[in-house]
């Protein structure tokens, strides 16, 4: 019984190290790494919301980069998927955990946000923030074992929303698109 459960978890982690290197299933189909958006699009249909952010830019040519973060949100029965693009390519799948149920009519307050995960909640429960700033930031360089890490730069933002009713602002902290931080700001 034990080597069937190691069987098991093996199988589990080899599907997840596949998803996680670029490859998606939406129903027979399967879309591998570096797939086209358009190829994406055909197999799993539209997405439930995309994020786009310039990655590189060239002063006098502008962006020369790009990302686009595409979620699909199945239902609270299954996980959220983030499909990313890199230059128009599919770089990445990431399983976000449990979809969830999305209300015609959202309402935001402090506590929605404090239990929103990703950039895509966010946006589905409390619609757009006020104000946002973005920036990429290069992690400091690690060693690993004999060889250096290779390091890929990773999106911080900070998102605000304003409330209304003497309720103090609120600034998110977003890391890759991941909720890491909320701090109550006064408003004017």
């Amino acid at each position: 019984m034990k080597k069937l459960q190691q069987l098991l978890a093996l199988i589990a982690l080899a599907a997840l190290a596949q998803t996680s290197q670029g490859q998606l299933r939406c129903g027979s189909s399967l879309v591998s790494n570096g797939a086209w958006p358009i190829e994406v699009e055909e197999s799993c249909g539209p997405p439930d919301y995309v994020a786009a952010y310039p990655t590189a830019t060239v002063p006098g040519l502008g962006v020369v980069q790009s990302e686009e973060h595409w979620y699909y949100n199945p239902g609270p029965q299954r996980f959220i998927r983030r499909v990313i693009f890199r230059n128009g390519k599919l770089a990445r799948v990431d399983n976000l955990g449990y979809g969830f149920h999305v209300s015609d009519s959202p309402s935001c307050d402090v506590s929605t946000l404090r239990h929103a995960r990703t950039e895509y909640e966010l946006i589905a429960r409390c619609g757009q923030p006020a104000s946002k700033r973005v920036e990429w930031q290069t992690p400091s360089l690690q060693r690993h074992s004999e060889t250096w890490q290779t390091l890929q730069p990773v999106l911080v933002q900070e998102w605000l929303y304003d409330f209304p009713r003497n309720q103090f602002r609120q600034v998110v902290t977003l890391r890759d698109g991941q909720v890491v931080d909320i701090a109550s700001r006064p408003g004017n």
